[in-house]
């Protein structure tokens, strides 16, 4: 049976979010609770309902143990949180409380100067994520803040959750204390971090990842992607490969160079390998660039990652003719690839210089795709990223053989304009 999402209609028909509805009454809910904290001895159940473990105890050890906090105010807070909401919230709300209330605090350090304006905010938004509707005015006589006060906490946290999600850190939670490896925990927050929105949320999870597993590759693949500083973007590339590199451990390598791909362990490793290799390629050490493509096609001949293309415009751009010419013999045989076809172009004009054979080479490589030309002349504009989906012979791959070769054609200005004569 599938997993009804907190945002779906509840299975009893009430027509209500699950969320607002049976979410709270269910064993599952307690179930999955129970998992985090199973130190003590087990309660026992009573016939009606399974009663829950979790209990204020817990939770207070898990806000001194568990949670780590920037300032000893912001763990006094999630204490004062416990015995706020005792008696009319379960232990699970509470818990979610408690780590809403981390994770904000971790991000935004704030300096708490009267702890019931924050207190009141957690449980306003608590309560109306599960349809408790209380009242801002019943909870500025509860923690004695104003009205207008829990108003501006609230608009600060909400900022938080929209980056980062409502209790998103109760999962990180579960699972740094759940069933499982290191490396099984690491590689399910990294699942969650390819479905985030947020690059912050992302990145969060990423750290979270390594901190539990520093073998990642995956992890630092994501620091890369979400960087904004290609030097840093490329150091976390690089920490990915030794990590890769770690993890597999040498005589893995000699084991299975050559057809690498087959093995699903070993993806994450070359996929940080090209991107370490095109972040090179983009950032003018085409040297490296080629020494990390060449390492691919070692351990991985078949090139199911088409390190192949990119290394073709390595070559090409660094006056390897020889070396360039092979690459193409060798993969290009029977294969209409777009790059191959255009970088015959280069490779007869870097030999022989404006030849009649150019000719030929430049209407074989429009019929492999007619649309290369006016990128590569300016007649149309290139967008800012990469597309995402890719059709053989379309403009979409055009836009990439551009993209990624833009550096190459750019060292043949006498070709463009030749070209642009055609």
């Amino acid at each position: 049976m599938s997993k009804v999402g907190r945002n779906d209609r509840c299975p009893c028909g009430s027509g209500k979010k699950y969320k607002k509805c049976c979410l709270g009454k269910e064993a599952t809910a307690v179930e999955s609770i129970l998992q985090l904290i199973s130190t003590e001895q087990p309660v026992q159940e009573t016939s009606a309902q399974p009663e829950s473990k979790l209990t204020l105890t817990k939770l207070k050890k898990m806000v001194a143990s568990e949670l780590k906090w920037e300032h000893p105010t912001h763990e006094q807070l999630a204490l004062q949180l416990i015995e706020s909401m005792k008696g009319q919230y379960e232990p699970e709300l509470i818990l979610e409380a408690l780590v809403l209330w981390n994770g904000y605090s971790r991000q935004t350090r704030p300096t708490v100067k009267k702890t019931g304006s924050f207190c009141a905010a957690i449980e306003y938004l608590l309560s109306e994520e599960y349809g408790f509707n209380v009242l801002k005015a019943d909870l500025a006589s509860k923690y004695e803040v104003t009205a207008g006060t829990i108003s501006r906490k609230i608009k600060e946290m909400v900022t938080y959750i929209e980056e980062y999600g409502m209790g998103g850190e109760t999962d990180e939670l579960m699972m740094l204390n759940g069933p499982g490896t290191s490396k099984d925990k690491a590689q399910a927050l990294l699942h969650k971090a390819m479905e985030a929105s947020s690059s912050k949320r992302r990145v969060q999870l990423a750290e979270t990842a390594l901190e539990m597993y520093p073998d990642s590759s995956d992890a630092y693949l994501i620091l890369a992607e979400e960087s904004d500083n290609e030097q840093d973007a490329r150091a976390y590339l690089k920490a990915g490969i030794a990590a890769g590199e770690r993890e597999l451990g040498e005589l893995f390598f000699e084991k299975n160079k050559g057809h690498f791909w087959g093995l699903h362990e070993t993806r994450p490793y070359i996929r940080i390998c090209k991107s370490y290799a095109e972040s090179c390629w983009f950032g003018g050490d085409a040297k490296e660039a080629a020494q990390i493509l060449e390492r691919i096609l070692e351990l991985n001949t078949e090139d199911n990652t088409g390190a192949r293309y990119l290394l073709a415009a390595v070559y090409l751009y660094n006056n390897q003719l020889k070396q360039a010419e092979q690459l193409l013999k060798k993969y290009g045989k029977g294969e209409a690839a777009t790059a191959f076809a255009y970088d015959q172009i280069i490779l007869e004009y870097k030999k022989n210089g404006i030849t009649s054979q150019l000719n030929m080479l430049y209407r074989a490589a429009r019929g492999v795709n007619k649309h290369v030309p006016d990128y590569l002349l300016g007649l149309k504009r290139l967008p800012h990223n990469l597309p995402d989906f890719v059709g053989r012979g379309d403009s979409n791959e055009a836009i990439e053989y551009v993209i990624m070769h833009s550096r190459l054609w750019a060292s043949a200005p006498d070709l463009l304009k030749w070209m642009l004569k055609q």
